[in-house]
């Protein structure tokens, strides 16, 4: 088996995959050993999108219970015991280029001391808030869930943030689409970890669905086990 492995310490686990037998490689790999934690995952699979991705809690920030020790895992894998999930990215198309999203897109707005006023079609009613967030399920335990304190396994949701009035959260069917406009205020688009952040217009309508792209994930539970504890003093 040929792996690529990222992670910022991606060095320390590669002598046990090759202890294992496995290829260690830099390009056309069959499987991508994320080493780290959710960020090292969403990096990957912006990085190498499609790619089978077996995420492993990097060992010196997370005491790790024993079904997830790391040769453990690579030996389940190496057995194809280990379950690979797929995931429904999300889409928008903004300035012409198409975006995906494994975890979500954050609209919000720019400066903190505004709030922006937006409308989510078809509704004519105007909001007044920080911005939303548009969610996977496999990205509704992350930002969604601190909004919202819900998460949800199927299709897509939509969380408003810290609006003036309170709104429930929107949870949407693998078919539909959510349209955002901005009506008044200056607001920015984020997805996943990616660096790169977009500014919005005034008038700006961006239109969101889940996409036919998938993320092809082993075992994510190695990363939200609530038996591995993560070491906050790193």
């Amino acid at each position: 088996m040929k792996a690529l492995v990222t992670g910022k310490n991606s060095q320390n686990i590669k002598p046990l995959l090759k202890s294992l037998g496995i290829e260690v490689v830099s390009y056309n790999p069959e499987v991508i050993i994320s080493y780290g934690g959710d960020g090292t995952l969403l990096y990957s699979e912006r990085t190498y999108p499609g790619i089978p991705k077996l995420p492993i809690r990097n060992s010196l920030i997370c005491k790790k219970c024993p079904r997830h020790d790391e040769t453990l895992l690579l030996q389940k894998l190496l057995k194809s015991k280990l379950k690979l999930k797929e995931y429904k990215k999300l889409e928008t198309t903004f300035f012409y280029k198409t975006f995906y999203a494994l975890n979500d897109f954050v609209i919000r707005n720019k400066h903190p001391i505004h709030t922006i006023r937006f409308k989510i079609p078809p509704s004519d009613k105007l909001i007044l808030g920080d911005g939303i967030v548009i969610s996977t399920s496999f990205g509704s335990t992350g930002y969604f869930k601190s909004i919202t304190r819900q998460t949800f396994d199927k299709g897509f949701g939509v969380a408003f943030n810290n609006t003036i009035e309170k709104i429930g959260p929107l949870l949407l069917k693998d078919r539909n689409q959510v349209v955002f406009k901005l009506v008044r205020g200056q607001a920015t688009l984020s997805f996943d970890n990616n660096p790169d952040i977009f500014n919005i217009d005034e008038g700006s309508e961006l239109i969101f669905q889940l996409s036919d792209k998938i993320a092809k994930i082993y075992e994510t539970d190695s990363l939200r086990c609530p038996d591995c504890i993560v070491r906050r003093d790193v």
